[in-house]
């Protein structure tokens, strides 16, 4: 019979105590990852604003995603300067017009159906943007949201 070696021992002791305990973290592991999974799954399900009134969401979307260009108002957000196209006075879309605000482009120009210029490039598809960030799952649903934004950059409107 062998003389058991400290390195023999030193194995057996974790193959009987150790091995169980390595699984057991490793199950236990796997079950905190699998839940905190289905909690960020759920935390990312549900959109990040939740205003039912249609002028109360799009002032919400416009501030999330148009202010740091366009500013709270309309005129010159905080990134204005450092874009190489100066964004336009949203608040003057209608005056450019003869006084009618155009609906249809300005939904055409925020969900990018109408490529535009900005900060040397083409501004931001927010249809594409609305759909991931705001977990949404339709057409349909994107095109409501935009809606609800160009509805309410037409209460900023100036004569």
């Amino acid at each position: 019979m062998k003389k058991p070696t400290v390195l023999n021992a030193a194995l057996r002791v974790l193959a009987l105590c150790g091995l169980p305990l390595l699984l057991a973290q490793c199950v236990n592991t796997a079950e905190k990852n699998e839940a905190d999974t289905s909690q960020e799954e759920a935390v990312t399900e549900a959109p990040v604003h939740k205003a039912a009134d249609p002028l109360e969401r799009g002032e919400e979307l416009y501030i999330s995603y148009c202010k740091i260009c366009h500013g709270e108002e309309g005129v010159a957000g905080p990134m204005s300067d450092l874009l190489k196209v100066t964004p336009p006075d949203l608040t003057k879309i209608a005056a450019r017009r003869n006084g009618e605000y155009p609906e249809a482009l300005i939904f055409d120009i925020v969900k990018g159906n109408k490529e535009l210029k900005g900060h040397g490039g083409a501004m931001p598809v927010w249809g594409e943007t609305f759909r991931e960030s705001e977990n949404l799952e339709t057409e349909a649903e994107v095109d409501a949201e935009i809606r609800k934004v160009v509805a309410y950059l037409k209460t900023l409107q100036e004569s």
